[in-house]
């Protein structure tokens, strides 16, 4: 999904007069699982300059060529990042950007792009192009919102819900589109066993039936704070997924040795269970979450220095 959605960055452009918001009525009744990343408020936080430190020479090459063709700073301008949809496919996903966006120029960029089309959809313009043998779909609610899907239907659908008057909310995944003092992330899935199926990295979530994930700074700005609520068919479901997440945890926090970051954050979970709902809760100090960062920046191989000696004449 990751590869797919990238190139949003290229797509876009800077309007300096308009206030991107998301509302949680642009999300349809029919998505079963919504990300929801404020970005606006983790770049203000002290954990967003800590998660800046981990870009690397490569990422910092790309976030500055998309700056130098459209002059956005992907690190600046983009206030919302939310992705939704149903099933398990990443094919009818669709990403909804809010930030400042200049419409027009992004529309002449893209015309040259392979098997570009411009279809009206009332009256606002469905953009569509091919990248990498997979159609791409690119609509402009508004100069602060920009609705992008592989899936055509999808992308149309979410355009509509977006562009009429404000309606119900989608009241399953009422949790994440709840806002949260200092919360930066939310992730709500209430369909759960279609995402971990064919995935056996996560089979023990096997036996839940709705997830929520929020990420938060904790009051101060002295620690970060993480929750995992998971919810089972019943009680006994919930005790064993308990015993399973704790024994997990125990097998983290023995590898200190072989991945000392993994470990300590292991070291900090606490895993509660009361009836139907089994919650992991973690608080992670800011200097705790810096040496974690440090520790992952002094695995990075330094680049091969280059060989500055002068190859043979040719004879």
């Amino acid at each position: 999904m990751k590869r797919a959605y990238w190139m949003t960055g290229v797509l876009c452009g800077v309007s300096f007069f308009a206030s991107a918001q998301f509302k949680p009525t642009h999300v349809p009744e029919n998505a079963t699982w919504i990300a929801q990343l404020d970005a606006k408020a983790l770049r203000k936080s002290a954990t967003g300059a800590l998660v800046l430190q981990l870009l690397d020479d490569g990422a910092l090459r790309q976030i500055a060529a998309v700056q130098a063709a459209t002059g956005l700073n992907l690190t600046n301008d983009i206030d919302t990042v939310v992705l939704f949809g149903n099933g398990n496919t990443q094919s009818n996903a669709v990403l909804s950007l809010y930030g400042r966006f200049d419409s027009a120029r992004i529309s002449t960029l893209l015309g040259a792009a392979k098997d570009f089309q411009n279809q009206a959809l009332g009256n606002l313009s469905l953009l569509s192009w091919t990248d990498n043998g997979q159609q791409v779909n690119l609509c402009f609610v508004d100069p602060t919102h920009a609705v992008l899907s592989r899936d055509k239907k999808a992308a149309t659908e979410a355009v509509k819900q977006a562009a009429a008057p404000a309606g119900a909310v989608n009241a399953a995944l009422q949790k994440a589109l709840t806002p949260a003092p200092g919360r930066f992330l939310a992730l709500q899935m209430n369909n759960v066993a279609d995402f971990v199926a064919d995935n056996q990295q996560l089979v023990i979530l096997k036996s839940a039936d709705a997830l929520v994930l929020e990420l938060m700074e904790a009051d101060g700005s002295d620690a970060i704070e993480g929750a995992v609520m998971l919810k089972v068919g019943d009680v006994e479901q919930a005790t064993q997924l308990q015993q399973i997440l704790l024994g997990l945890q125990a097998l983290l926090t023995m590898q200190a040795k072989e991945n000392p970051e993994i470990a300590a954050l292991a070291q900090q979970i606490k895993v509660d269970c009361k009836e139907q709902f089994v919650r992991l809760n973690v608080r992670l100090p800011q200097q705790t979450l810096k040496q974690m960062i440090d520790g992952q920046k002094a695995k990075r191989k330094p680049p091969a220095a280059a060989n500055k000696t002068p190859p043979p004449e040719l004879r």
